[in-house]
């Protein structure tokens, strides 16, 4: 049977599929699979078998309804794929979607539950509970295609950090800790100011500290924060993603909002401590991975927190409260205490 299944974006949504293909490879050997998605996300599923992964150039080539047919057109007539499987559901895989059901593929979905994200995260009278996980979600939409699986802890490949540089950087009795100080939105981004004096805190302890994630301003401003501390180094865009994984595998811990590179981290063994803001672990994106590696630093007292899924929305205080008033301390305690 041959699958295709749909996830362009965003990074962490793509990371938290890893699991789920993993399952898949294992429990449906005989079975072909077939994923469009980003290129960047790529190094994520370097060790599955029996999934390929295909790439569309969505900024030209497959851009917009013409592009879309293009795209179509060239996965009917080189896979013709049994059965599509969008587990993103946004405008550009339900038109995709919609060319396969033309053409008489069966086609299902995800179920966002976008209802009860709304209950979650509306001004007034949330309905503050766990919602599904994500993974389940996605687990979810193949069993509606009939493709059963039963889901298991996320097995960490052998990672083997390969760059002469990165090598020389783990050398060193001093515990390494990773940094991953931006998200795509302030509400969801530990504020720099306070991430600077955490940084500074950090090593007064003797600790080693990594800067990850970003674009050319984020490399900048990490670049400068490393300027002021021997004790920080910042690869903000220096080294390939899988040279990035293969490294936060070989760390003590990562400190990350919720953002991405929490995701990244996720598919390693590091254990991570994640700031979260404006949005709640309850939305279903924490990272499919064991309690005791995952650690959340958040403000339970804030009536206004979620605010939203994404974290996408302006604070309507114009304080974002939820991320200033925690305490750099309480970091420092929890890493301190995992990495002992």
């Amino acid at each position: 049977m041959k699958i295709l299944v749909i996830r362009l974006s965003a990074m962490g949504d793509v990371a938290m599929s890893v699991p789920v293909f993993k399952t898949l490879s294992e429990q449906h050997s005989n079975d072909d699979f077939y994923l469009i998605t980003n290129k960047l996300f790529n190094p994520f599923f370097s060790d599955i078998r029996n999934l390929t992964l295909i790439n569309p150039d969505l900024k030209e080539k497959h851009k917009g309804i013409k592009g879309l047919f293009q795209l179509y057109k060239k996965i009917k007539k080189e896979i013709n794929p049994d059965i599509v499987v969008d587990i993103h559901d946004v405008l550009r895989t339900k038109i995709i979607r919609f060319f396969f059901r033309l053409s008489g593929t069966k086609s299902v979905k995800i179920n966002k539950g976008r209802k009860e994200k709304r209950q979650l995260t509306r001004r007034k009278n949330k309905i503050l509970k766990p919602l599904k996980h994500t993974v389940t979600r996605y687990k979810e939409a193949f069993l509606k295609a009939g493709i059963f699986i039963e889901l298991h802890p996320y097995s960490v490949p052998e990672f083997k950090v390969n760059s002469f540089e990165l090598k020389k950087l783990l050398h060193g009795n001093n515990k390494k800790i990773g940094i991953a100080p931006f998200a795509k939105h302030p509400q969801k981004q530990y504020p720099i100011n306070k991430t600077e004096a955490l940084i500074q805190k950090l090593t007064d302890e003797n600790y080693k500290i990594f800067l990850f994630g970003g674009g050319k301003k984020e490399k900048n401003i990490a670049e400068n924060i490393a300027g002021k501390n021997p004790d920080v180094t910042s690869l903000v865009g220096k080294f390939p993603l899988e040279e990035e994984i293969a490294f936060i595998n070989q760390l003590d811990a990562m400190i990350t909002p919720d953002s991405g590179n929490m995701h990244i981290a996720a598919l390693t063994s590091v254990k991570i401590i994640s700031i979260w803001g404006a949005t709640h672990p309850f939305a279903g994106f924490t990272p499919y991975i064991p309690d005791e590696q995952f650690h959340i630093i958040q403000n339970n007292n804030l009536s206004c927190r979620p605010c939203s899924v994404f974290g996408n929305k302006p604070c309507y205080k114009n304080t974002i409260e939820c991320l200033q008033l925690i305490d750099s301390e309480e970091i420092i305690k929890i890493c301190k205490k995992i990495t002992d």
